[in-house]
């Protein structure tokens, strides 16, 4: 069976007295999902601002660091997470909605290298506001992790961030990759407002 080992997360984790800081982070382990195994899911979310659970989503920006395959297909994977991440974000209560959201919605996919906060706030330019912390917060994740972000439009205020990091099996036939990319991210937005 051909897996694909999408990393272990290198944190410096956030200590738990955040000491007047409004980022708290946590990370959480799992058994088996559909298709993954051994996964972990970080969350840091803005203490001082809930995620909300009403409104509506849209779409945000989408960074893909994937190593390039003769047989991938991004505008596939994007599609499967669009399905996925709409799927689980109207079931919490929020609704799609093209332009001029209340919140939007993006993600960051690396399989084929590394990536940290730094180069993922980098996408967002001047359009992104992260929530005070402590400069020892940074984190750094190993390669091979699916990252969400949700981003109050207006304010450019970052809300919440999820990533979940697991070992995959490439083996799965084609028309079963959705069934995996919706158990990722419905776990990794279980967590979603708060865990």
């Amino acid at each position: 069976m051909k897996k694909i080992g999408l990393g272990l997360l290198g944190v410096a984790l956030i200590g738990a007295g955040l000491c007047g800081c409004s980022q708290k982070s946590m990370t959480f382990k799992g058994d088996a999902l559909a298709g993954l195994e051994n996964f972990s899911i970080h969350i840091l979310i803005d203490r001082a601002k809930e995620a909300p659970v009403t409104g509506s989503f849209g779409w945000g920006h989408s960074l893909f660091k994937v190593e390039r395959m003769p047989d991938l297909n991004l505008s596939a994977i994007d599609e499967r997470l669009h399905r996925a991440l709409n799927s689980s974000f109207t079931s919490k209560g929020l609704s799609f909605k093209e332009a001029d959201s209340d919140l939007l919605v993006s993600y960051a996919l690396a399989s084929g290298s590394e990536i940290d906060d730094e180069e993922l706030n980098k996408v967002y330019g001047a359009k992104l506001e992260m929530p005070p912390a402590e400069p020892a917060s940074a984190l750094h994740y190993k390669r091979g992790v699916l990252i969400v972000d949700v981003v109050e439009r207006k304010t450019k205020h970052l809300l919440w961030r999820g990533a979940i990091m697991a070992e995959i099996d490439l083996n799965w036939p084609e028309e079963r990759k959705q069934e995996r990319c919706n158990a990722a991210v419905n776990e990794l937005l279980r967590y979603y407002p708060r865990p």
